[in-house]
């Protein structure tokens, strides 16, 4: 006979079961990044930035699914910091787009070298190599 947290785990949603693992996922990546004093959504702000180049706070809420007004928080956290920068958007002239600084940059580049592959092993530390190997498959398959 199951136990009841058996049971509990055999119902889980796909979504809920997603959205847990994203959690976990922040949660290490606080951990790993804690000696940085940087957060996972800080980081992933500068990430995000910096695969874009430069880019709009609207396209930032987007890419991040973030709401604006907590996004506008922490892009003043990360101006503060000397990480990122605003621009005047020569195509809007009441807008701004973000950019990284050389300092953004590098906390981004030493955030990468932190977490480097000890975060992917943490994460699958219970799966075969087959087994991630799938999962990235179907995920994938999800995304498009």
């Amino acid at each position: 006979m199951k136990s009841t947290s058996d049971l509990f785990n055999d119902m889980i949603p796909l979504g809920r079961l997603i959205y847990m693992v994203n959690q976990k996922k922040d949660r290490l990546l606080n951990d790993y990044l804690s000696p940085l004093d940087i957060t996972a959504t800080q980081f992933k702000v500068l990430c995000s930035v910096r695969c874009e180049v430069c880019i709009t706070p609207v396209e930032l809420k987007k890419i991040l699914s973030v709401d604006l007004g907590a996004l506008t928080r922490m892009i003043d956290r990360l101006v503060g910091r000397g990480w990122i920068e605003r621009r005047p958007n020569p195509n809007d002239k009441r807008g701004v787009l973000l950019q990284l600084t050389c300092e953004g940059a590098a906390m981004c580049e030493q955030c990468h070298q932190l977490v480097g592959q000890e975060l992917h092993q943490e994460l699958t530390k219970n799966l075969t190599a087959e087994e991630v190997a799938t999962l990235e498959h179907l995920l994938k398959k999800i995304l498009p």
